[in-house]
């Protein structure tokens, strides 16, 4: 995150009490996949700071439930950097990959599947223990349309169309940055369910939205000096550039100011959640579930994102380019279909 980029998240930042361990333990997961297997790639992997993200995005959860965070956002950016290659490129080679790992959604996968889909076959089998039909049902939902986001993507930069118009990139950004299925292990980390009547109500969608579009205005400013080298056009700060004829830190303002909106927004929405239990009639256990998501699952994932882009060196203007990056992606490329 540009340090000179002055953001003020109005919510206090927490962190599990077991992240030390966890971070301790966060290779071996990864290890026993083969989604790991130099040095070079381990040290990468660790200057993520990917446990560290996951004890600020599930700070209520210990032992095997943070262990599960803690896999999931390895394996989201294990994921990511597939696509930093040719496949990323290419809708077909994107396409592939991403329904042989949302398989897993449907059933058993097959022993030929590659790593990175039995990984996420591992995470998705851990992710529904003891969760209702209903939550399964909803999350799997959430992780189709993170996969179909990386089509998107990919089918703009193979058309060589990049996303001109903030709202159009914003739609497809919104599935891709992969907020909701965290959010959703939120609930599976602290053994709790939102109410199913109320989490597509006015006001939880409002605040699922403000949680999604910070996260990712958060993440395109971070990642922005990285994506220029790489040659990358699909970034929110560029595509504003090219809207509105706006300098970079012009650009960079904007996102700020609608960072800090929505964020008053997300306040507003929160002041309003006591009525929408009196409006949907929730019992004393459901009023209970409720403010627990508001308060571990959406806020921490606002609060825990900012934290962590702070600090991860995965933003860093040579994290993908060195040596061991480079050898990274070969190591896992041929493992992958």
């Amino acid at each position: 995150m540009p340090q000179d980029v002055d953001f003020h998240i109005p919510l206090p930042g927490r962190q599990s009490p077991d992240h030390a361990r966890a971070e301790d333990e966060q290779l071996v997961w990864p290890r026993s996949l083969g989604l790991i297997k130099s040095e070079a790639a381990a040290e990468r992997h660790l200057r993520g700071g990917y446990a560290d993200l996951a004890s600020r995005f599930y700070p209520h959860a210990t032992g095997a439930d943070l262990d599960l965070g803690v896999d999931l956002m390895s394996w989201f950016f294990l994921f990511d950097d597939l696509f930093d290659g040719p496949r990323g490129e290419n809708p077909e080679d994107a396409k592939s990959l991403t329904d042989e790992v949302a398989a897993a959604l449907d059933g058993p996968l097959p022993a030929s599947a590659s790593p990175i889909a039995h990984g996420f076959a591992d995470i998705w089998q851990r992710t529904c223990e003891g969760m209702s039909p209903a939550w399964c049902a909803r999350s799997a939902r959430h992780w189709r349309n993170f996969f179909d986001g990386y089509v998107d993507e990919a089918e703009s930069r193979f058309r060589n169309t990049p996303y001109n118009s903030a709202a159009q990139y914003l739609a497809m950004r919104r599935h891709t940055i992969g907020v909701q299925p965290t959010v959703d292990l939120a609930e599976r980390a602290g053994r709790f369910e939102v109410p199913h009547r109320v989490f597509d109500s006015a006001v939880m969608s409002g605040m699922h939205q403000i949680a999604i579009d910070v996260n990712l205005m958060l993440n395109d400013i971070a990642s922005l000096e990285k994506e220029e080298a790489r040659g990358e056009h699909n970034n929110l700060v560029m595509i504003l550039q090219r809207e509105h004829g706006w300098s970079k830190s012009r650009s960079i303002s904007h996102i700020r100011d609608e960072v800090h909106a929505r964020l008053e927004q997300f306040l507003l929405l929160e002041s309003c959640l006591p009525k929408v239990g009196e409006i949907y009639r929730l019992d004393a256990d459901e009023r209970a579930a409720l403010e627990r998501y508001r308060m571990d699952a959406v806020r921490t994932v606002i609060r825990g994102s900012y934290d962590w882009h702070r600090s991860s060196g995965r933003y860093d203007a040579e994290f993908a380019h060195d040596a061991s990056s480079q050898g990274y992606l070969e190591e896992l490329g041929p493992s992958v279909r």
